[in-house]
């Protein structure tokens, strides 16, 4: 039997935005790497689509998981397992904290991740597939 943060992931490893996003309070907070908070579901909705625009998939390795506060918090040890649009495979460690309001809405995610290796990748790929003048 799957549980709500199987079906989260699902949905992120699948890349499907909709129903990711609807799993999202209105007023729910997204934290990624250092960068600003992202509020609010248009916000989250834009801030996806265009990340997820970058990247040909990816899939998330569970290593280890802490329900605090009765399941309504969840920390996650993961390995995120990316894939370029061209092919390039990167794997990196991450944390994600989740918390979920009454609804059983996602109100907070924090993802602690160094994205850098796979924007490195990505810009290799894109002067790669640069005209040469």
């Amino acid at each position: 039997m799957s549980d709500w943060v199987t079906d989260y992931y699902a949905d992120v490893d699948a890349l499907r935005l909709e129903p990711f996003v609807a799993r999202h309070a209105e007023d729910a907070e997204v934290i990624f790497g250092n960068q600003p908070p992202t509020v609010g579901i248009a916000a989250i909705h834009d801030a996806f689509e265009g990340f997820w625009s970058m990247i040909g998939g990816m899939r998330h390795e569970v290593h280890h998981r802490w329900d605090e506060n009765d399941g309504a918090t969840v920390i996650l040890e993961v390995t995120t397992h990316y894939t370029t649009k061209g092919g390039a495979h990167i794997s990196m460690p991450c944390v994600s904290i989740l918390d979920r309001n009454p609804q059983g809405l996602v109100s907070s995610l924090r993802i602690h991740i160094d994205l850098a290796p796979l924007f490195a990748a990505i810009e290799a790929e894109s002067q790669e597939a640069a005209p040469v003048p």
